[in-house]
């Protein structure tokens, strides 16, 4: 997970990425679309040292593994394991109607803001693992007013943070 805000040296972030990838980079017009895009693809690259593919689906994937990519404000969180994986993260601070919103996602209905941002963390997290999702955990973490949820078969004692030798990085790995 990294904080955009923190980021410093970004032309030495972008001369990290993949030919394919700097010319989708170059695309984005919303300075922080592009930043997510760029955080993400050198987040996957420190981890495993290999550039993301996108599939015919429009997914992020790596050759080696399973990989998540979620995006919210600042925050860029990144999960990869070797089994199905799936993360989200959102900011608890968006007035929504819960009751409402908790209906349309088809999550249990509740007026409480944590209870309806874990629920949707969870079903966001769940569908990113798509039909494996069944038989996962799900684990959640709060940072200030953010909701991350990470589903995985794996259990807890087998997902770390990963130091990074970028200072302001740090990753978040099933193994």
């Amino acid at each position: 997970m990294s904080n955009i805000e923190q980021l410093q040296n970004i032309p030495d972030l972008e001369n990290k990425l993949s030919e394919p990838a700097r010319i989708q980079y170059n695309k984005f017009t919303n300075k922080m679309r592009k930043l997510q895009y760029l955080l993400s693809r050198v987040i996957v690259k420190n981890i495993c040292d290999e550039d993301i593919v996108v599939d015919e689906n429009g997914k992020p994937t790596i050759k080696s593994g399973f990989l998540s990519i979620a995006h919210k404000d600042n925050w860029v969180v990144v999960a990869i394991s070797d089994t199905g994986i799936g993360i989200d993260i959102e900011n608890m601070n968006v007035d929504r109607d819960f009751e409402k919103a908790s209906e349309l996602l088809g999550v249990s209905k509740t007026s409480d803001r944590k209870t309806f941002y874990k629920n949707f963390v969870r079903y966001e997290a769940k569908f990113k693992i798509g039909k494996d999702a069944k038989n996962t955990h799900t684990y959640f973490y709060e940072m200030g007013n953010y909701m991350i949820s990470i589903c995985t078969p794996k259990s807890i004692k087998d997902i770390h943070f990963i130091p990074s030798d970028i200072p302001e990085l740090h990753f978040l790995c099933a193994e």
